[in-house]
């Protein structure tokens, strides 16, 4: 199975290459091909991780109250999250989906000789310059991190700040998971320090583009919020003055028949 995905990424970053060739820039096109595919999952995701957001004061209520009862609390929880429509899942599908991928994109890159071919791909990041090797995986032991600066090392660091940004804005302020939030960005710095530079480019170029989905689905949720508020307070003022002139008509109304009423005394009086 990751040898099929690794053909079929091999087929596409060719493709690519045949257009652009650049492998640098064919891995980040292939990353935002990858991007809008998944859009919907991660459109999901996102969406119930805001909802968690918001709902976290009450889900920390409903811990608190049957702090002592672990059965009753799962199931108290368990209906809340089933009448808010809250799927726990939700979060992990679009990580089940990209971690097949992100394997078979490890192992097109770590054997590119036989998914691509060599003889035409140019594998360094700058054509004109050998800087860069994309297909390399940075030499690093702890007697070489200390006692040699080499540019390769910017990638993993890169990787695992982009890591943390996009986990602290998709995360729910929770205690529970703050661990997470600081382990996985660790993690991904560290493991890519084995793993090809043109990995670690994807990985970087994918938390990126989450963050900039992450960001649009927000502003486009709370725009959508702003004009439902917006077009509640219009129907609430034109109910206002529709009582309003309703109000004034009934006032004038009533001094038009006191006023008729009065004459007619005043001629019943002269008479």
């Amino acid at each position: 199975m990751i040898d099929a995905i690794a053909e079929i990424f091999g087929a596409l970053i060719s493709f690519l290459y045949s257009y652009i060739p650049n492998l640098g820039i064919a891995i980040i096109i292939m990353t935002l091909i990858v991007k809008l595919i998944t859009f919907p999952l991660n459109n999901k995701q996102i969406q119930s991780s805001k909802k968690m957001q918001i709902l976290q004061p009450e889900m920390k209520k409903i811990q608190q109250k049957f702090k002592d009862d672990k059965e009753k609390q799962n199931q108290a929880m368990s209906e809340f999250m089933k009448e808010n429509n809250i799927n726990p899942l939700a979060g992990c599908l679009p990580l089940l989906i990209q971690f097949p991928i992100l394997i078979g994109i490890f192992r097109l890159l770590r054997e590119a000789d036989k998914f691509l071919d060599m003889s035409v791909i140019n594998p360094y990041l700058f054509q004109g310059a050998e800087l860069i090797d994309l297909l390399a995986v940075p030499n690093v032991g702890f007697d070489n991190f200390l006692n040699q600066i080499s540019i390769y090392y910017i990638f993993p660091l890169i990787a695992g700040a982009t890591t943390y940004i996009y986990s602290k804005m998709s995360m729910p302020s929770d205690s529970s998971q703050k661990m997470l939030l600081y382990m996985m960005p660790i993690m991904i710095t560290v493991f890519s320090f084995s793993f090809p530079v043109g990995l670690v480019i994807y990985w970087t170029m994918n938390n990126l583009f989450s963050i900039g989905q992450h960001k649009f689905i927000v502003r486009m949720g709370e725009a959508k919020e702003e004009k439902i508020s917006s077009g509640l307070e219009d129907v609430t003022e034109g109910k206002k003055d529709k009582e309003i002139k309703v109000e004034k008509k009934s006032n004038g109304k009533k001094k038009s028949d006191s006023s008729g009423k009065a004459k007619a005394q005043k001629g019943k009086g002269k008479k």
